[in-house]
């Protein structure tokens, strides 16, 4: 898996830690998220960005991959999360009716595309709303080799 030899420790120890916890403990709305970096970094086919890597005890393998790509700004947990460990935050939808005083405020649901182009990648989205954007973004994984489009039930 992927981690750096000085994380290597630390993490196996969070490993054994989190391997304790019931699923129902780890997925508690109300429990406090917990984590260990492990050194490595995802790079992000669509802009080039670095992600940090991280092992969390809210993130199941009985749950679709076991893996995910945390989404702080759009997700009310991956946001504990990151303000915990002071992971950053990028906003790339937003609500049409959001105020200023709301700007920076998790937003799960549909909305209009920001902060989201890469001349790195000749894929900009921006502007668009969530589902046009989410219809580019395929076409371009799909013209790029970087992914396909998949129905799942």
């Amino acid at each position: 898996y992927f981690v750096t030899a000085e994380q290597k420790q630390q993490v196996e120890e969070y490993k054994d830690f989190a391997s304790r916890k019931s699923d129902l403990e780890r997925t508690e709305l109300q429990k406090d998220k917990t984590g260990v970096f492990t050194g490595c970094y995802a790079k992000n086919p669509a802009n080039g960005d670095a992600i940090p890597i991280w092992v969390a005890d809210y993130v199941l393998a009985s749950y679709g991959t076991g893996a995910i790509m945390a989404v702080p700004a759009h997700d009310t947990r991956d946001n504990e999360f990151a303000l915990k460990y002071n992971i950053p935050i990028k906003w790339v939808v937003k609500n049409e009716a959001n105020s200023s005083d709301d700007a920076k405020q998790v937003y799960p649901g549909l909305g209009i595309i920001e902060n989201s182009s890469s001349s790195e990648t000749a894929l900009d989205i921006n502007q668009l709303s969530s589902k046009e954007a989410g219809l580019k973004v395929i076409e371009w994984a799909e013209r790029t080799g970087n992914g396909k489009k998949k129905v799942n039930y």
